[in-house]
Order: structure tokens, then sequence, then C-alpha cells
């Protein structure tokens, strides 16, 4: 069943990037339970039940996700193996695949009980368990045992499926309260890791759930670790951008905005642009960290002793005070913006390389109808040209070092 309006979803571009490393005790590097979203409150202000179709901000966000698709593929894996890679399992969340209630209750419709009897007999059929679900939310209402029986079911054969997931966060949502959403929206990212559109619909529940800008912006960066270098990454990174719009964080703006500018993914004019305009309408204090004022001042320092001709072992020390440097605002805008365009235009170079296998590509995401020819074609080109691609790492490198890291 081909996506309805074609449009794409998340696993685009260069190859997922390996997992991170290990730690001592097997936990992914980054699994600090800081890094997992505390429990949520039992309810979002003012009593009102979380609305999927609500964002943080007020605008209205697709209650159904447009690109419902799948692949075959077997889940039993996916909770050992997802938990490690992620560095999201939570304690307090049930087994994912074993349902806190019984489903004795959720008797159907005769049309229902007819498709679980064809998804019974095969559960590969794609067609039949979408119909399926279809029935049930038709004759659901507001039991949600139905809907956690079928989706459970249906998501155990086809966790790929990062619209179904985002369906199921909203069933829960309307029916059960946040708490519930918080549990599939975990299950969901241990099992299509890679998804850009799963993590965009998980921050924008967390946005709309908690007032806590660090516990947000643990979960964009978590997600970013992850899908932040694919090519159609634009999606998570603007709602990163328009959060920090919303509280006007202007130095956290600047920093996702220069992030963004080390990856070779679409529409980075804009992005660089962005970045000029808020370096022009905000003054160097406000758009640069704690961190970046330090090392900022500290190089300014260093290179005016140099040019006295005179170099003091004392001059560290003078840079504990941030207002040190006798340049021009506009000097220092301007050497703030340079060093961000050497990594605009690196990542530019590469991202023309990449650029017409990535717009060959009419689906991005995942889906039980193989490729066309053409497509699966262009895929093994893109491939080879990764393969043969020595500088990929050489790029990594330099981005790396022009950053100072």
């Amino acid at each position: 069943m081909e996506n309805p309006d074609g449009q794409a979803g998340a696993d685009a571009g260069l190859p997922p990037p390996p997992p991170p490393p290990l730690d001592a005790a097997g936990a992914g590097l980054g699994s600090d339970p800081a890094e997992v979203l505390p429990p949520p409150p039992p309810h979002l202000p003012g009593d009102a039940p979380y609305d999927a179709a609500q964002g943080a901000d007020g605008s209205a966000y697709p209650a159904e996700h447009a690109a419902l698709n799948g692949t075959s593929g077997d889940a039993a894996g996916y909770q050992a193996a997802g938990a490690t890679e992620n560095g999201a399992a939570a304690d307090e969340m049930a087994d994912p695949m074993v349902p806190e209630q019984s489903y004795e209750d959720a008797v159907g419709s005769a049309e229902e009980a007819r498709l679980w009897d064809v998804v019974t007999a095969d559960c590969l059929d794609f067609d039949a368990w979408t119909a399926l679900i279809e029935e049930t939310e038709r004759i659901a209402e507001s039991n949600i045992l139905k809907i956690r029986k079928v989706y459970d079911a249906f998501l155990a054969e086809f966790p790929l499926c990062f619209g179904y997931w985002k369906k199921y966060a909203d069933h829960e949502g309307h029916l059960d309260g946040v708490n519930k959403v918080f549990e599939v929206y975990e299950r969901a990212v241990l099992a299509v890791t890679y998804s850009v559109d799963i993590w965009c619909n998980y921050c924008q529940f967390a946005i709309s759930t908690y007032n806590d800008p660090d516990v947000i912006r643990r979960l964009f960066d978590r997600g970013l670790a992850y899908v932040g270098t694919d090519y159609r990454s634009n999606t998570l990174w603007d709602e990163y951008i328009k959060y920090e719009e919303s509280l006007q964080a202007w130095s956290h703006l600047a920093v996702v905005y220069t992030r963004i500018l080390e990856h070779p993914i679409q529409q980075l004019d804009r992005y660089f642009n962005c970045l000029k305009e808020l370096t022009a309408t905000r003054s160097l204090s406000e758009i640069l960290t704690a961190e970046e004022t330090s090392m900022y001042c500290l190089t300014v320092e260093n290179s005016a002793a140099v040019l006295d001709g005179e170099a003091h072992p004392n001059d560290v020390e003078k840079t504990a005070e941030p207002e040190v440097s006798s340049s021009t605002e506009a000097e220092d805008k301007a050497k703030y913006i340079s060093i961000r365009e050497e990594l605009y235009t690196k990542a530019k170079e590469y991202e023309s390389k990449i650029s017409s296998f990535e717009h060959a590509i009419r689906r991005p995401y995942f889906h039980v109808k193989p490729l066309d020819k053409p497509e699966l074609e262009n895929w093994h080109s893109y491939l080879d040209f990764i393969e043969r691609e020595e500088d990929i790492n050489k790029y990594l490198d330099e981005a790396s070092f022009v950053m100072g890291y």
C-alpha cells in the first residue's frame, strides 16, 4: 500500500551511523537517567488531557501522521538490542510487548473477528492489518483495550511503521493520559531509532507536556544524536529552532544553527542566512554561551599580547573577566560569522556531491512494497559512492577542527 501523499519518512540519506560505543557497564553512552524524560505529570496544566493535535506554541500539529507505512520485520530483538543502542530504557516502563491489562473484554464486530482470522493465518498480510486497524478504530470509540490489542499485535510484526506509532500514541493520549503516551514513544524510538519523524513527534509531545527547557533540550539532543546528520533531518532541527525561539534563548539558538552547519543536510543556505540574521539583530553577548565568551576573550587577549610583542605569564588569568576585547562589535561579529562560514562551506561542498542521489530517492521511508528498479539502482549507486568517497571522514575531521573539538 503506497504512502497516500508521498510524504517522506525518516531513514534517508547516508546510511545510519553505527550505534554509540558502550561504556564499561554495557549501557549506551548518554544513557544516564537524565537522558530519558522523567515521568510526566499526571495531567497537563488545567486538567486538560493530552491533545496530540496541539503544539506547545498553540499551533495545530496534524493529529494523524500523513505517512502511514510499514515493512515486515521481527520485533523480538528490538527491546533488548534497542534499549542498549538507544540508551532510552526507563525503569518505570513496563515490558513494551506485554500490555498491563487483559484483552479478554476486547470483543469486536464480526468483520473485526474475520480480519483477526486473516492476520492470524498470515501475519505478513499488511493490507489486512491496516483494514483491521481501521475497523477497530471505527468501532472501538473509547475502548483503549481494543486499541492496544490491535496496535501491539501489528507493531510486533511491523515495528518500523513510524506513522502507526504516532497514531498509537495519539490514542493513548486521548483515552488514557500522558503516561501511556510516554511509554509508546519510548517503545517507538527503540524500534525505529533512525526515524526523523518519530523523534519530531516525540519532541512535540514533550514540548506540550513539560515546562523544563533542560528536559526538552535533552530529548532533542538525544534524537539528533541519531538522526541529526540525515539529509532530511531539517524537520527535527526546525522544531528545535522553533522551541528556542519561543523561549528567546538566543545563545542556545545560535548553538543549534552552528551545529546544523556541521552537517551536509538540505536547506543549508537557509540556516546559514538565519544565523547571519540572528547575529546582525542581537548583540554578541546575547548569542555567545558562557564557554564561548571565555574562549573568545582568551583568543583576543593572546592575540593582543603577541601584537604588542610581549606575552605575560599572567595573561591567562585576565580572561576571567569576559569583557576585554578592544575590537568593535562589528569586527567581533564578523569573526564569529567567519568561523561558521567555514563549516557551512565545507558542508555545502559535500552536500553538492550527494544531493543528486538524495533527490532521486522517492521513498525514503519503510514499506513492505519493494522498491522499483530505478530507485533501487539509485540506492546501489549511492552506496557505491559512499564506499568510494575517501574524504567523508576527512570532512568530519575538518569540521571538528574548525570548531576546536
